[in-house]
């Protein structure tokens, strides 16, 4: 092209993808995969994804389980629930806290001592 010619473009724009209801967007899951294999160097030897949706139980989400080495249950939680992550521990039940964003939610969760 010369000095001379001048072109146009259309710039298409692409939106941010809306989170549906209580589910992992899939930059949640690329952030709970990239999280992961910092996890190893913390103490933590196995993350699973799971979905609890269901027909007859709508408002279970999708969550995250954080396994420690050498554990058969998983040490920590990470819930999708609407507008943010609740982060739990599954032996007793309780509520850690609650984050805007799964890259938080995880952060938060402490190295294994």
């Amino acid at each position: 092209m010369s000095a001379c010619q001048t072109s146009t473009a259309t710039i298409i724009p692409f939106g941010v993808p809306r989170r549906v209801a209580n589910r992992l967007t899939l930059q949640d899951r690329i952030e709970v995969v990239g999280w992961a294999g910092m996890a190893r160097g913390i103490g933590y030897t196995r993350i699973a994804l799971d979905s609890g949706a269901s027909d007859d139980e709508p408002e279970l989400g999708d969550f995250v389980l954080v396994y420690e080495r050498d554990k058969p249950w998983a040490s920590w939680g990470v819930g999708c629930c609407d507008g943010g992550f609740m982060v739990w521990r599954p032996s007793d039940g309780a509520t850690v806290g609650w984050f805007a964003t799964v890259k938080r939610a995880l952060a938060s969760i402490p190295a294994v001592e």
